[in-house]
């Protein structure tokens, strides 16, 4: 793989050593997150084969997103000595117990269970592979390698999802689970020849004493714009739903848009990112999402202009959320994989409050009502970003 420097010119290949463990953590996190998301779409066939209503059901996706707020206290707690390695084998590990438990109980409290060490296994496994990634690449170039590793996130809905769909029909609901644990098993057991040991690169990291005020103020602004992406994306099938009777064919060609506007967000934030500079273009991306929720808001009586304002403000998240891992991994260099583990949690708490304000604003207001708040969140994401954090804090050069 050739990559481009930030003037334009070609830099030099990238290191084997590093393709080969990009290739392969990416490989792992297609797996995980094909088994995150295809829950979504075929979460009433999980609910027939448990024997439980499709509301009841709904809380195993509650239970899996409650459980990975816990990902900064499990980093803290494993993330010693070979912080990075030890890390991923206990995301895989996780993941394993959870498609097991999932699979082997065939009960809904079992699933409960199941879905939480889901839940838990997936942030652990994603902030500790960024975080061994940032290790090992310079800043400058940091945002098309873990842009790189973000593609697996789309794929698995444009891709993974599918095939998931087609195993499930040709056998029962919990066959994905044993396909993919066993996957996870094989990927532990491959981990060591892949993945270096942190400390031939790294020092130990020490425990911070506390977040300066841009690292504190950047967790703020991704809770923002990650709770106004949720108000817009809970709401939207019932939208196409409510206001113009569409069939589950054309729900399913929302979500092809969704995971379309997401590969194309990852693909910029690879070409431009490390370009124009981490900092700016998270304000990009935050000004083209409030772009697409403004117009919106004037747009939701036509469906055709909506989904095309939907996929542009999604385009817009995916390339600031992106962009956003590479900032977050030098803004507390000395504690990374911790700091990481603390952006994850205020992506979970965004999206906890979205998912509960989303619903209770297309209730009362439409779904023009959800884009204005949406647009309001972004605009205090950007003015936060602006006022609290410095081109000169990412070597923008």
């Amino acid at each position: 793989m050739v990559l481009v420097d930030a003037d334009g010119s070609y830099c030099a290949e990238m290191p084997s050593s590093i393709r080969r463990s990009i290739l392969f953590l990416s490989g792992a996190r297609l797996i995980l997150n094909t088994t995150h998301r295809f829950v979504y779409p075929f979460l009433p066939a999980i609910a027939r084969g448990l024997g439980v209503p499709l509301e009841q059901a709904a809380l195993l996706i509650s239970v899996r997103h409650f459980a990975g707020l816990a990902t900064p206290a499990t980093n803290n707690l494993v993330g010693q000595g070979e912080r990075r390695r030890r890390l991923i084998t206990t995301g895989l590990a996780l993941f394993i117990a959870g498609c097991a438990v999932t699979a082997l109980s065939g009960v809904y409290v079992g699933a409960l269970v199941g879905f939480a060490f889901l839940g838990l296994a997936k942030p652990v496994f994603d902030v500790s592979s960024q975080a061994y990634i940032s290790d090992r690449v310079p800043y400058e170039r940091r945002a098309r390698y873990l842009a790189s590793f973000e593609f697996t996130w789309s794929i698995s809905l444009l891709v993974g999802a599918p095939l998931t769909g087609w195993l499930i029909s040709k056998t029962d609901w919990a066959t994905p689970f044993w396909v993919f644990g066993l996957i996870g098993a094989a990927a532990v057991l491959m981990l060591p020849r892949f993945v270096e040991a942190d400390n031939r690169h790294a020092p130990a990291e020490t425990p911070s004493s506390g977040l300066g005020r841009p690292a504190l103020a950047f967790l703020v602004v991704v809770g923002l714009f990650t709770m106004a992406a949720e108000i817009i994306f809970v709401v939207f099938a019932a939208w196409l739903e409510n206001s113009f009777a569409v069939s589950v064919a054309v729900l399913g060609g929302a979500a092809f848009l969704i995971a379309a506007a997401e590969l194309a967000g990852e693909g910029g934030t690879f070409a431009f990112t490390d370009r124009i500079g981490k900092r700016r273009a998270v304000m990009v991306g935050l000004v083209v999402s409030m772009a697409g929720y403004g117009a919106l808001s004037f747009a939701s009586s036509n469906m055709a202009a909506g989904l095309a304002l939907i996929g542009l403000a999604m385009f817009g998240f995916e390339f600031t959320i992106v962009s956003s891992f590479p900032l977050a991994s030098e803004l507390v260099p000395a504690s990374r994989g911790r700091y990481l583990g603390w952006l994850v949690f205020a992506l979970g708490v965004g999206r906890g409050i979205g998912a509960a304000l989303g619903p209770a604003l297309y209730s009362s207001f439409d779904l023009a009502g959800a884009a204005v708040a949406a647009m309001a969140a972004n605009a205090l994401a950007l003015s936060v970003i602006a006022t609290q954090l410095r081109d000169d804090q990412e070597n923008v050069k």
